[in-house]
C-alpha cells in the first residue's frame, strides 16, 4: 500500500539524508549574507538615514514570518522544490508554475551579479587581470564546487558562513570599542533627536526597505535544503532560530556601529559602508580584510543560489514543468543536467552583463527584490491555506510563525513596501525588469499549456 505520509516516508530513507541543524543553519546565513548587505545597504542607509536599523529590525520581523511559514509546512511534507510544490498543490498548477521560474531565473541572475561583484573585489589583489577573466574564473570555481555532494556542500558552506560570523563579529566589536573610547563621531547624535534619527520621516525608511529585504532573501535556501536534512522536526527548528536571531543580531549591531561613525548623509553609495565607517575610524589597515569578507560573503551565496536553482530545477522537472533529463539522477543522487543548465545560462549572463549598464548590480538587486516580495506574500498565502486545511497528522508549527494572524499582517506590511518603493527611480527600473521577466514566463506557460493539449 502506497504510503501517503510525506512525513513518514521521508523518514525510511533518513539514512541518505546529509544535513543536520549546524550545517542547514550554516546554508541560510551563507546564502543570506553577501554584497547585498556589504555594498547596497549603502543606499538603503542614504534613504533612511540612521533609521536603517529599524529597517533591518522590520526587516528580520518579516523574515521570521516567512520562514516560519516556510518551514512549518516543510518539516510536515518534506519534497523536493518545497514550496514551489506546496503553491501548486494550494494555489494551481500556473502559480506553481509562475513561483517556479521566477525562483529559478532570479536565482541565476543573482549568481551572476555576485560573480561580478566578486570579480570586482578580487581586482583589489590581481589589479593586472579583467574583471570578465576574474568573472568568469570565479562561477566556474562555484559550478565545480556544486558537483560535491549535500554532504561536504554543507560543510562548506558552514564554514564560509562561520568565517563571515567571525570577521562581522570583529568589526562590531572594533566599531563598538572605539565609540565607547573615542565618543560618537557624528555630530549632533543619530539619537538626539528624531529629526537626526529619521532625516528622510518614515518614507525614507520605508524606501530603504526594498534592498533590506534583499539582504533577508537567501533564507530560501533553507526551506530548499529542507529535504535534505536527517532529522528535519529536530534540526529545521533549531536552526531557523539561529539564522533567525544571528542574521537580525548581526545586521543591527553592524549598522548600529556604521551610523555612529559615519554621517549617513556623506554615505557613497559605490563603496562598502564597512569600510566607510573604518577609515572615519583611523582603521585603514584592516579595509584588505574587509575586502576579503566582501569576496568570501559574495561567494557563499553564489554556492546557496546555485544549489537552489538545481533543486527547483529538478522539481519543475518532475512536475513535467520543465524537460524530463533534467529530473534525470547519476550518482549519489546528483542531477548534472540541472548543475549544467545552471552553470551555462550563468555564465551567459555574466558575458552578457559586460555590455550593459554599470547601474546593472543595481537594477539587479532591486529587480531580485521585487521577485522576493511576490515568493513571501505566495508563501504567506499557501501557509494561510494550508494551516485551514491540514491533517490530524500535520502538527508541527515553527516557533516563529505568529500563525495566520502573523502571516496575514505581513502580507500587508510587503504591499505597503512595495507601493513606497516605487516612489525611488532605480527600483522602479528593477521592478519594470521584473515585469517583463514575468511576462515571459507566463507567455511560456501559455506555449506550454498548449504543447500539452496538442
Amino acid at each position: 500500500m502506497k504510503d501517503d505520509n510525506p512525513v513518514k516516508s521521508n523518514d525510511k530513507n533518513k539514512s541518505k539524508k546529509a544535513l543536520n541543524t549546524y550545517s542547514l543553519a550554516g546554508i541560510g546565513i551563507g546564502g543570506m549574507v553577501g554584497s547585498g548587505f556589504f555594498l547596497g545597504t549603502a543606499l538603503a542607509i542614504k534613504q533612511a538615514g540612521p533609521s536603517v536599523i529599524l529597517a533591518f529590525i522590520l526587516g528580520g520581523f518579516i523574515m521570521s514570518q516567512v520562514l516560519g511559514a516556510m518551514t512549518s509546512i516543510s518539516i510536515n511534507r518534506p519534497v523536493t522544490g518545497s514550496f514551489r510544490v506546496y503553491t501548486e498543490e494550494f494555489l494551481g498548477k500556473f502559480t506553481g508554475y509562475l513561483l517556479g521560474w521566477i525562483i529559478y531565473v532570479s536565482g541565476i541572475l543573482g549568481i551572476a551579479s555576485e560573480a561580478i561583484a566578486s570579480a570586482v573585489f578580487l581586482k583589489y589583489w590581481m589589479p593586472g587581470l579583467s574583471v570578465a577573466f576574474l568573472a568568469l574564473s570565479v562561477i566556474l570555481l562555484t559550478i565545480l564546487i556544486n558537483m560535491l555532494q549535500m554532504k561536504y556542500f554543507g560543510y562548506i558552506e558552514s564554514g564560509i558562513a562561520v568565517l563571515k560570523i567571525i570577521i562581522m563579529v570583529a568589526f562590531i566589536v572594533i566599531g563598538l570599542t572605539y565609540i565607547l573610547s573615542h565618543g560618537v563621531q557624528v555630530k549632533p547624535s543619530p539619537f538626539s533627536g528624531i529629526q537626526y534619527f529619521f532625516p528622510n520621516r518614515i518614507s525614507g525608511l520605508l524606501q530603504s526597505m526594498l534592498i533590506v529585504v534583499f539582504t533577508y532573501s537567501g533564507i530560501s535556501t533553507i526551506a530548499m535544503a529542507a529535504s535534505e536534512v536527517k532529522k528535519p522536526a529536530k534540526s529545521i527548528p533549531k536552526a531557523t532560530i539561529l539564522v533567525t536571531a544571528g542574521s537580525i543580531t548581526l545586521y543591527v549591531l553592524t549598522m548600529l556601529v556604521v551610523v555612529l561613525t559615519v554621517d549617513t548623509r556623506l554615505i557613497n553609495i559605490s563603496s562598502s559602508p564597512l569600510i566607510q565607517s573604518l577609515n572615519s575610524m583611523n582603521v585603514n589597515w584592516i579595509s584588505g580584510i574587509i575586502n576579503f569578507i566582501i569576496l568570501i560573503a559574495t561567494f557563499s551565496v553564489m554556492l546557496g543560489a546555485y544549489y537552489s536553482c538545481d533543486q527547483m530545477l529538478v522539481s519543475l522537472s518532475q512536475a513535467k514543468e520543465a524537460p524530463s533529463i533534467f529530473n534525470k539522477k547519476q550518482k549519489r543522487d546528483f542531477y548534472k543536467n540541472a548543475w549544467l543548465l545552471t552553470g551555462a545560462l550563468s555564465i551567459l549572463i555574466i558575458m552578457l552583463s559586460f555590455s550593459l549598464s554599470s547601474k546593472l548590480f543595481n537594477y539587479l538587486v532591486s529587480a531580485s527584490s521585487y521577485f522576493s516580495f511576490f515568493n513571501w506574500i505566495i508563501n504567506l498565502t499557501v501557509y494561510i491555506i494550508w494551516s485551514k486545511r491540514r491533517t490530524n497528522d500535520e502538527k508541527y508549527d515553527s516557533p516563529l510563525i505568529l500563525g495566520r494572524t502573523g502571516a496575514y499582517c505581513t502580507i500587508i506590511i510587503i504591499f505597503i513596501l512595495f507601493i513606497m518603493s516605487l516612489k525611488v527611480q532605480d527600483f522602479r527600473i528593477g521592478f519594470y525588469s521584473a515585469a517583463v521577466i514575468s511576462f515571459l514566463i507566463i507567455f511560456s506557460y501559455k506555449l506550454y499549456i498548449r504543447r500539452k493539449n496538442i
